[in-house]
């Protein structure tokens, strides 16, 4: 089969208008307004009102290309993404209509093409499309988006949420192309393991378009190393499944608990004589991956299960890259993934509201062993019931469970995000049938369209949920939790700690981003960067989120000098905040076993929950994450009496000591010991309760005092550290640091030695005017210590612009 592309050379302009515009697919009409200057980016200070009547008109993208050099039997047009509703015409036919941006759309062109053949896409208002549906049959949807839009199956982020701008592009999102053949092709194959006494037995199960009789098909299979262990002969294409016994197999681990390793499969199809029509090749994982659902002394347990073992899932929650979809580049989604190996990660959550991920995206999880929590792509929403929707949605589903299925990371699917609970909790509009429609849906037919395409993965019906039938669905003892009293609730940040969940798949903080980010849609000038502002609250879509931000500083933090200091403040009470809470989940390891964070990163320049911003910038909390997702964690709890715990979240025992400081604000010990710690794999201990220190937690000391502390391997090395203040950050009384650097240059790297006189709760280092990759920040410095950060060699530094670019503060 031959594979021709027609991404390059487009044109696009708004229908009944003469003006076009040269444009590349992934393409979408924002996106070219703005290559071409004829509009301001939309995230700039309130432009979005402007942008979004754009999506109020119709639009046509177009393209010419030549007859293929070969002709072929069959031929088929190809789009694997176009956004959303759609006629597509060839040579001034009319060959499709497409309604859904998550689907693969195909179209038989065979004897149609010309020596040159013009193709036109001819896009259709989504705004028109939802105001006169909703208009016939009101449907409820998420309260920051615009009415109707759970009509159409495009991705619901664009018609707003609380931390997204209304941006309902148009455009032709992925690849467009021209699929040939002659005598077959291969549509799809299915791997299926089955894991005995350290053998893996796989079958192979392929799906052939063979149009002529006596096609063969053949398997070969290769180590992680390329090296091929098996290859058969041909055998018919009527076969319909082969068996191959792997021996001493290469497990798939997920990040942390070994090599993520993989082997490449490849399915040969060949004419009756041998001679090669299709191939498909396919890199998998042998690896078991489910969720273990049992009784247990706490009620469920709702463990991820990989290879046997019930690991403890560390990450966050994925949204969209950007809200003008051909900027979410390959390279930026990659950035953001590695970030998430960076502070070690071993799972993402893949939200709902959004779009599935590219092969791109897909392919970097299985090769850095992260796994994937796969939504499918509703939320927050009613749907319509009527035989168009569930058809198209049908085949949106079929789809992408066919191209995601044989990808090791891939750990479960989920069927929604918090629909089943807001029929429970959220005060819907009530609309008798819409429970039933939905229990249709998600508890009867998605489920039966996985189990017949991918039985091997499990579903999970919605998030959050317990038992299903959208009742008890925040139950604390079974199933995921969403939890928002704290933020939402403005209940105190330290109630998490109180809370004991079987896995926490939402719960989140947000903090202001960096100002290089936010200067991007800020004119300083006009007195854009005031947190009240009206360009500030354009850019902060989270009811009360100002309001909200300022309850809680006020509750925790010294009042900001100005913005810079209070972007500072959001950031270090963020990160606090989730590292609370991650440190509670992990020493409770067994009651909880799953903790995903809201939000991993943002589509538009904005204040929000997540811990890189749009710009790819860590926030503080990102590099917290970094420490508190380590392998083996030592924590002390917050704000009370110490109980040292370790948790051990790896596949060996370990075995080293604690050692531990109480000291004055200026770093002076006044107490200190160390404690031997044995800790089994895949486990959390904790030690003796250090009670003697009680005298340090009274009114009259807790304010003056901070304990510090680490956990060392045999030989030295620290493997996790800390500190706790003994009290809220803003009664802490802290002296103004003397904070020094020095920098030098090694072959591989800068180092940046960082020391102070005093005590620092955390040091922000940050470029004044250049994006720096720091090894660390936000990390705590006692008095007379240094810490090395390291940067790494690139072409725009040297060593004179490091130290001219390079600034430090205390927070």
């Amino acid at each position: 089969m031959q594979k021709l592309m027609l991404n390059t050379v487009w044109e696009m302009r708004r229908c009944g208008d003469t003006q076009a515009y040269h444009c590349t697919v992934p393409c979408s009409v924002y996106d070219t307004l703005m290559t071409h200057g004829a509009i301001e980016s939309p995230y700039y200070r309130e432009n979005e009102r402007d942008a979004f009547t754009i999506s109020e008109e119709d639009y046509v993208f177009s393209t010419t290309f030549p007859s293929p050099a070969e002709p072929a039997e069959s031929v088929a047009l190809c789009f694997d993404g176009i956004d959303t509703i759609a006629d597509i015409t060839l040579n001034g036919e009319l060959i499709g209509h497409t309604d859904n941006m998550h689907r693969r759309w195909r179209f038989d062109v065979s004897g149609k093409l010309a020596e040159e053949n013009t193709l036109e896409v001819r896009l259709y208002s989504p705004l028109a499309y939802i105001a006169e549906k909703q208009k016939k049959k009101p449907l409820w949807g998420q309260k920051d988006t615009v009415a109707g839009f759970p009509y159409l199956r495009k991705a619901h982020y664009m018609f707003g949420w609380d931390w997204g701008p209304k941006l309902p592009d148009l455009g032709i999102w992925r690849d467009v192309y021209l699929e040939l053949w002659d005598a077959g092709r291969v549509e799809s194959v299915r791997y299926v393991q089955e894991h005995i006494d350290g053998t893996v037995d796989l079958t192979v199960r392929p799906e052939f378009d063979a149009a002529q009789k006596g096609m063969q098909w053949a398997f070969a299979l290769y180590d992680p190393d390329g090296v091929r262990i098996i290859k058969t002969e041909l055998m018919p294409a009527s076969r319909k499944a082969l068996t191959v016994r792997i021996g001493n197999p290469h497990l798939w681990w997920a990040h942390g608990y070994g090599s993520p390793s993989l082997y490449s499969a490849v399915v040969l199809l060949t004419d009756k004589d041998g001679n090669p029509a299709d191939s498909r090749t396919e890199r998998i994982g042998l690896r078991t991956v489910t969720i273990r659902q049992e009784p247990d002394k706490y009620g469920e347990s709702f463990n991820v299960c990989l290879n046997g073992k019930d690991i403890f899932a560390m990450g966050a929650n994925w949204i969209p890259a950007d809200n003008i979809l051909p900027r979410c580049t390959p390279e930026k989604q990659q950035q953001i993934l590695q970030s998430c190996v960076d502070a070690n990660f071993n799972m993402i959550r893949v939200w709902g509201g959004g779009f599935y991920p590219d092969d791109a995206f897909l392919d970097f999880c299985d090769e850095n062993g992260l796994l994937l929590w796969q939504d499918f792509m509703f939320a927050c929403a009613n749907y319509p019931s009527d035989d168009a929707f569930w058809n198209t949605t049908e085949a949106e589903l079929k789809d992408n469970i066919l191209r995601l299925r044989n990808h090791a990371c891939l750990a479960l699917w989920c069927g929604n995000n918090e629909i089943e609970t807001s029929f429970e909790t959220w005060g819907l509009p009530e609309r008798p049938e819409a429970k039933a429609e939905y229990l249709e849906m998600f508890e009867k037919r998605i489920p039966e369209i996985v189990k017949e395409l991918d039985p091997e993965h499990f579903y999970w019906r919605s998030s959050p949920s317990t038992k299903g039938g959208c009742e008890n669905t925040c139950a604390p003892d079974a199933g995921d939790m969403h939890y928002w009293d704290v933020w939402h609730g403005r209940a105190p940040a330290t109630d998490f700690r109180k809370k004991f969940f079987r896995f926490c798949s939402e719960y989140g903080f947000e903090s202001v981003p960096d100002l290089h980010t936010l200067m991007t849609v800020c004119d300083e000038e006009k007195g854009d960067l005031n947190l009240f502002s009206p360009v500030m609250e354009m850019h902060h879509k989270c009811d009360g989120g100002s309001e909200k931000m300022m309850h809680y500083l006020a509750q925790n933090m010294r009042y900001p000098e100005n913005f810079e200091e209070l972007a500072c403040a959001t950031q270090y009470l963020q990160a606090e905040y989730l590292r609370s809470n991650v440190e509670h989940m992990r020493r409770h390891r067994g009651h909880c076993m799953g903790s995903l964070y809201w939000q991993l990163n943002d589509s538009n320049p904005c204040i929000s929950w997540s811990t890189i911003d749009y710009e790819g910038k860590w926030k503080a909390a990102q590099y917290y994450a970094k420490r508190f997702h380590a392998p083996v964690l030592l924590s002390a709890g917050m704000y009370g009496v110490p109980n040292f715990n370790v948790s051990n979240e790896t596949l060996k025992n370990f075995n080293g000591t604690i050692f531990w400081e109480m000291r004055k604000s200026d770093s002076t010990i006044v107490h200190c010991g160390n404690i031997k710690a044995e800790v089994p794999a895949l486990s959390a201990k904790f030690f003796k309760r250090l009670d003697e220190l009680a005298i340090y937690y009274t009114e009259e000391n807790c304010r003056t005092h901070y304990l510090s502390y680490r956990l060392e391997k045999p030989g030295g090395e620290v493997v996790s550290s800390g500190v706790s203040l003994l009290c809220p950050p803003k009664l802490f009384e802290c002296s103004k640091p003397e904070l020094r650097l020095e920098m030098r240059k090694l072959p591989e790297h800068y180092i940046i030695t960082v020391s102070s006189d005093v005590f620092v709760p955390a040091v922000v280092l940050s470029g004044k005017t250049m994006d720096i990759p720091f090894s660390d920040n936000w990390f705590p410095l006692n008095a007379g210590e240094s810490v090395n950060v390291y940067v790494p060699k690139r072409l725009d530094l040297n060593l004179d612009i490091l130290r001219a670019e390079v600034t430090v503060r205390s927070r």
